[in-house]
């Protein structure tokens, strides 16, 4: 039986849904083997590679596909920005933006389509932002397109706490630190009383780097709530234990704290920081630093607080699932 392409792009569509890329990859080849020039095709075939971490051939396709249908989908510049660095990855970033704005002014304004666009504008925005406040911050117009793609993004999608999230880190870069805590105040507020599983709510790894801002700007209550939550979603991520006692620790290096005081944060900061290094060894981490600094603060409080023979250790069972005598060992 021989199919078309029309046979095949079904096909494709269904196993991508499925999350069952090797089989939507063996569809793609054969869609491409009987028109190879195909703009859509090769689209396809660079996101199922991209799922598949076959990221030199996705860039390859992804680039044929602009080579032959320029105008055609804004995803394509989405995909290419992310697999591009630098000015180049900005220039993939800004053609999908003004694909996405033409066909968004082509909507009704309060349409669930247009809204759906409003925040991948306002998301690519902040990839281009991010951009030049890391590869590019050295670029002489680098802050001058922080503010403006910032201002972009809020205006096209002033709900998205993505643009707040960053804003803070633009002004925590500019030593602008009573700006910065305002915008992560706002961050939090679109999402924070939101119920899980709520498209709105930043994933876990955006909500662990806010973590890291609130520390520091001394934020340690709005930080205990982010991690509450994240414990509650998923308790087996060394970063989360880790910033746990990096929070603790912080909150015990208060000068102002009674030596009582400080040593109850410290024991908390101690439990969590361990369970980190435990987690470490277990499940690994690409954040090698983290793991030396965890262990440097453990010796640090080692020095000071000397360890309880009543204190409960934590263990962690072979499914990685984190069990103590104490519940609320990790509770403020």
């Amino acid at each position: 039986m021989s199919f078309t392409v029309a046979d095949l792009k079904p096909r494709i569509v269904q196993n991508i849904d499925a999350l069952e890329y090797p089989a939507a990859y063996t569809f793609c080849q054969k869609a491409l083997e009987l028109e190879p020039h195909n703009a859509e095709m090769l689209e396809m075939t660079g996101q199922v590679e991209l799922e598949l971490e076959q990221f030199e051939l996705a860039r390859k396709h992804l680039l044929e596909s602009v080579q032959i249908a320029p105008e055609a989908s804004y995803s394509k510049y989405m995909y290419l920005g992310q697999l591009s660095v630098e000015k180049e990855a900005i220039s993939h970033f800004q053609k999908g933006v003004d694909l996405m704005v033409k066909e968004r002014n082509g909507l009704a304004a309060d349409s669930e389509e247009a809204k759906i666009l409003a925040t991948k504008i306002s998301s690519a925005l902040c990839s281009m932002t991010e951009i030049y406040l890391t590869d590019c911050c050295f670029e002489p117009e680098a802050e001058t397109k922080c503010e403006e793609f910032l201002q972009q993004a809020q205006q096209v999608d002033p709900e998205n706490p993505e643009v707040y999230q960053l804003l803070a880190s633009v002004r925590l870069s500019q030593q602008r630190n009573e700006e910065a805590a305002s915008a992560l105040n706002k961050s939090m507020e679109l999402w924070i009383h939101k119920e899980a599983g709520d498209a709105r709510i930043p994933i876990y790894d955006t909500r662990l780097a806010l973590v890291k801002l609130l520390l520091e700007l001394g934020m340690f209550e709005h930080a205990f709530t982010v991690l509450e939550n994240l414990q509650k979603e998923d308790d087996e991520v060394v970063d989360l234990w880790y910033l746990y006692g990096w929070t603790y620790y912080c909150l015990g290096d208060d000068e102002e704290r009674s030596q009582e005081e400080k040593f109850a944060l410290w024991a908390d900061a101690r439990d969590c920081l361990e369970t980190a290094v435990k987690l470490y060894k277990l499940i690994g981490s690409d954040d090698d630093a983290m793991f030396e600094h965890a262990n440097e603060l453990i010796s640090t409080i080692n020095e000071i607080v000397p360890a309880s023979v009543e204190e409960p250790e934590e263990e962690i069972d072979e499914n990685f699932e984190i069990v103590s005598d104490d519940e609320d060992a990790m509770e403020e």
